[in-house]
């Protein structure tokens, strides 16, 4: 979310820029700024569209990112240490029966 904000700012700020050039030059002031490119206000606002709409999709309903808790990580870890046995178990009845 914080990405998104930052890149939607960049972007207003990008765009009030280019506003500002306008009215620069039509001054006809000493060392009016360069002008500004659009393509970085478009890419800007579009980076920080797809960063807030995945961070909103990220969020919400059954199949959301779940952040690991303590109990959630001895959870994984039961069921990796579980699963290493199973295989172990597995390869060494394979390599019993291969001797015989």
């Amino acid at each position: 979310m914080l990405m998104a904000a930052g890149l939607l700012m960049w972007a207003g700020y990008s765009w009030g820029k280019s506003a500002g050039y306008e009215q620069g030059v039509g001054a006809d002031e000493v060392g009016a700024p360069a002008p500004p490119s659009t393509a970085q206000t478009a890419v800007l606002a579009i980076l920080g569209t797809g960063a807030l709409l995945g961070a909103l999709l990220l969020q919400g309903g059954p199949e959301t990112v779940r952040i690991p808790t303590p109990a959630r990580l001895d959870e994984l870890a039961g069921r990796a240490e579980s699963t290493a046995v199973d295989r172990a178990e597995k390869i060494a009845d394979e390599q019993s029966q291969a001797k015989r």
